[in-house]
């Protein structure tokens, strides 16, 4: 009975001393996903902060204008989405994105629908796009006519195949008012007038006044640097000099007559 209870012992102390390893691999892997994670979030914060900050130097009300609003009325309904202010749009596509950047599985209806109303709904440039829910008729802005013509339900490997004919998206019923120059509006046209009046006041004045209507620059001159210049002027002429002197002088030691040296 001793020796079972001795076994025992031994085996519970064998395996407490059993060393456990852990996967290290996994464990940074964890780490560097959830700091990637909150880095994302830290990005999402300083975003909105920055749009907060700029929406505040346009708003001259409340300050309600620049604080988050709750969100949760435009998951609710997508469509109230266009008619926030460009700061709050974008605090929802900031929530909006942050629920993307998760797991998938973890999006809910609300959130889906709001994704897809903010990318193919009818709110701002595509206003007049009404049939964004439609599974019955084809976008309005495609990139080719409709109805295309079916060449052949039964294509071989010698069967042509042909490009089809261009859509242009400027001319179509739904995008062409808002290519239309003419209905531009006032402040377009009046800035549109004041940079043409302001070229042709420029082109006028270089060919009228020229330039000796140019403005007279004044040119502030240190008098002590031009004497500093000057005298290393002097002083590399003055170097100079004595060089060629010294030059000409040995040239005219080497010349020497040899009765010069016999008497010498």
């Amino acid at each position: 009975m001793l020796s079972v209870r001795h076994n025992i012992v031994r085996s519970r102390s064998s395996l407490l001393s059993i060393p456990i390893r852990f996967n290290s691999s996994n464990v940074k892997k964890e780490v560097s996903s959830r700091q990637a994670e909150i880095d994302k979030q830290e990005a999402a914060k300083l975003a909105m902060q920055s749009m907060k900050d700029i929406g505040s130097l346009f708003s001259s009300g409340s300050d309600d204008a620049t604080q988050p609003i709750d969100s949760t009325p435009i998951f609710q309904n997508p469509t109230l989405f266009a008619s926030l202010s460009l700061l709050h749009q974008g605090q929802v596509l900031a929530e909006l994105q942050d629920k993307f950047n998760k797991k998938w599985t973890k999006l809910t209806k609300e959130d889906k629908l709001l994704g897809y109303y903010i990318s193919y709904g009818n709110w701002g440039s595509r206003e007049d796009f009404i049939n964004w829910k439609s599974s019955d008729e084809a976008p309005y802005d495609l990139p080719f006519k409709l109805p295309t013509a079916i060449k052949s339900t039964n294509p071989t490997s010698t069967t042509n195949i042909q490009k089809l004919e261009p859509n242009i998206l400027a001319e179509t019923p739904v995008r062409i008012k808002q290519f239309d120059m003419k209905k531009m509006d006032g402040v377009s046209k009046f800035f549109i007038y004041l940079t043409v009046f302001i070229a042709m006041l420029a082109i006028y004045r270089d060919k009228n006044i020229g330039e000796d209507g140019k403005p007279v620059t004044l040119e502030i001159q240190d008098q002590h640097e031009i004497e500093r210049q000057k005298r290393i002027e002097l002083e590399k002429k003055q170097e100079f000099d004595r060089q060629i002197q010294e030059a000409i002088a040995l040239e005219n030691a080497k010349r020497r007559k040899w009765y010069y040296l016999w008497l010498k």
